[in-house]
Parts: structure tokens; C-alpha cells; sequence
């Protein structure tokens, strides 16, 4: 449920995991949406060679009872969301805006329930295991830093094979984190079926607000910008993962004292190395 708030950026993201007729119309509607205002439900079908049906059902993924409460949801957010102009036209501004708009999409997208829920579950894991292969493995990489600054012993597996070692080996309480910006990774899904088998909880995060292994997934947490075969790692990508994993550990000290107290010690612990 969208509640009609950042349509497009709801779009966006869901848009990997729908069926090749919606990918039509969602393909279209964020390539043109000021020209999707001034369409009826049937001259939008026309022009995607879909059907109004089609249509309907696209609104209701998106949480919007109808195609008239579509195009409102839609308005505001094309009156709302403009992205900012660059007036030199610069590619190396062009690319800071692209990243600083990936981390404000990602915080409106951010489920707020859904991150408490991870961040209880972070608390009170027995183990935690983080899976991630390939670009996904950078996240996974700062995910177990950041854990690790803060006293909570973690394993992160890259190699999938022995990731599924793991997962076979974990019980109840056990948590599972596994990291995949498409949420379709073979390898990875396969890991997460077998520690479900063991009745370990799994946290996702992802680009992707809908896709095979989201669906499998305890706790999801998307961040913005899906990435596709060609643009895996990009950064406009990359930095909303890493902003998923800062609020985590953030809400994670605001949660128990002891992690803040952790926090330093662990930063003690490593000063005597520095110059």
C-alpha cells in the first residue's frame, strides 16, 4: 500500500517484479508521466497495446483504489518530486544529484514497521549470518563492519556454497541477512530456502520491492534505484543499500545502551594503531 504518497518511486521499484504487460504500462508511465496526466483509462491502454484491465490492476499494485485516484496520486507526484536542474549540465553534477536523489528516494521508501521489526530481530538473533555474492557483497562487507563495531558477532559468506553449509546447520532464532539488489540471484535464493527449511528468520535487502526471494524473505527493506544486469554496482544504486545498513545500526544504538558502549570500545580498541 502506497497511501498514494511517491507513486512513481512505488512504481519504480515494484516495477522488476511484475508481469511483462504491466512492465509495458509501468515502463511508459514513468517515461512520460506528465503526458499520462492528460490520458483517459482507455487512451492509456491504446497506447501501451494493453487493456483497461491491465491498467486497473497496475493501480491496485500500487495501492490506488482506481485509475481516477491513480492520476491524483500521480499529480501530486509529478507537481511534488520534480528532480532538482542542473544548470551546468555537467556529468560529474548530473551524477552527484543522481546519488543524493537515490538516498532520498530510499528514505521515503524505508518501511518504518518493517525496520523495527528487523531491528528487534537483530537484537535478539542467536547467530547472524549475512549472505552476498558479487556487488551485493560490498553491502554485506560494510554490514558486517558496522555490526562488528558494535560488539554483535556476526559470518559473512560471499562463497555460496559454503553459505548453504551454513544455512543447513541454523535453528530457530538463528537470523539470516541476505543481501540481493535484484532479489532473484540463484544462489543466494537457494542459501535462503535452506535456512528457511531450518526455521532460521531471514532479512532481506534489496533494490527490488518485489521479486522471488522477497516473497521468501521475513523482513524486506528496499532501497532505491532497481539495478539490472549492466548497471550492477552502480552507485546511485550502492548508496541506498549502505544508507539501509546506517539506519539499522542507528536504530540498533537507540535501542539497547550496550551497543553504544560497545561502540566505543571497539573504537579504543583501535586507536593505538592509528598514527
Amino acid at each position: 500500500m502506497t497511501d498514494n504518497e511517491n507513486i512513481l518511486l512505488h512504481l519504480r521499484q515494484g516495477l522488476p517484479g511484475y508481469s511483462p504487460t504491466l512492465q509495458k504500462l509501468g515502463d511508459f508511465i514513468l517515461t512520460d508521466p506528465q503526458k499520462v496526466l492528460y490520458l483517459t483509462i482507455t487512451e492509456l491502454a491504446r497506447e501501451t497495446d494493453t487493456s483497461e484491465a491491465s491498467v486497473t490492476r497496475l493501480c491496485r499494485h500500487l495501492g490506488c483504489k482506481g485509475y481516477t485516484e491513480f492520476k491524483m496520486a500521480l499529480a501530486l507526484d509529478v507537481q511534488h518530486n520534480q528532480p532538482a536542474a542542473i544548470a551546468s549540465g555537467d556529468s560529474i553534477d548530473m551524477l552527484v544529484e543522481e546519488t543524493v536523489q537515490a538516498l532520498r528516494d530510499t528514505g521515503k521508501f524505508i518501511n518504518r514497521e518493517v525496520l523495527q521489526h528487523a531491528v528487534e530481530a537483530l537484537h535478539q538473533a542467536k547467530t547472524i549470518q549475512i549472505y552476498g555474492v558479487a556487488a551485493s557483497a560490498i553491502t554485506g562487507e560494510y554490514l558486517h563492519y558496522r555490526l562488528l563495531r558494535l560488539g554483535k558477532s556476526a559470518q559473512l559468506f560471499g562463497d555460496m556454497h559454503r553459505a548453504a553449509m551454513n544455512a543447513s546447520t541454523l535453528r530457530e532464532g538463528d537470523l539470516v541477512i541476505a543481501i540481493s539488489a535484484s532479489g532473484s540471484t540463484k544462489d543466494v535464493m537457494h542459501v535462503v530456502k535452506v535456512a528457511k527449511k531450518q526455521n532460521a528468520r531471514v532479512l532481506m535487502l534489496s533494490n527490488t520491492l518485489r521479486s522471488p526471494m522477497g516473497s521468501l524473505a521475513d523482513m524486506l527493506l528496499v532501497a532505491a534505484r532497481p539495478e539490472g544486469p549492466f548497471n550492477a554496482g552502480a552507485l546511485s544504486g550502492k548508496v541506498g543499500a549502505m544508507l539501509l545498513v546506517e539506519v539499522l545500526i542507528n536504530e540498533l544504538m537507540t535501542h539497547d545502551a550496550s551497543y553504544l558502549a560497545a561502540s566505543q570500545q571497539t573504537a579504543t580498541a583501535t586507536l593505538p594503531m592509528l598514527m
